[in-house]
């Protein structure tokens, strides 16, 4: 019993650890990506403290804090499936 256990473990290890090393590098490559975004954002927002309330509240009216929010989300998803598709296990 114990040549199968150290059987299985010898084929099974391999593939354990390429998952978990990919599952490693997806997790921090899109923490990474998330956090670089999120601090984009944040300077962006600073950026705009220094306008009048006028012009804020034409950006505001005109959607730009909406757009920022938008396109920040689906860099970030794209990121994410790029990420899942690294990760599937390829028939071919």
């Amino acid at each position: 019993m114990d040549t199968l256990g150290a059987w299985l473990s010898n084929i099974s290890w391999p593939l354990v650890s390429r998952v978990l090393t990919s599952l490693g590098f997806g997790y921090v490559t899109y923490t990474g990506a998330d956090s670089a975004i999120g601090a984009a954002l944040d300077a962006a927002k600073n950026a705009f403290t220094g306008l009048g309330p006028t012009i804020a509240n034409l950006f505001a009216m005109a959607g730009f804090f909406d757009y920022m929010a938008i396109t920040s989300g689906g860099i970030v998803s794209g990121l994410a499936w790029m990420t899942m598709k690294h990760l599937a296990l390829r028939t071919s």
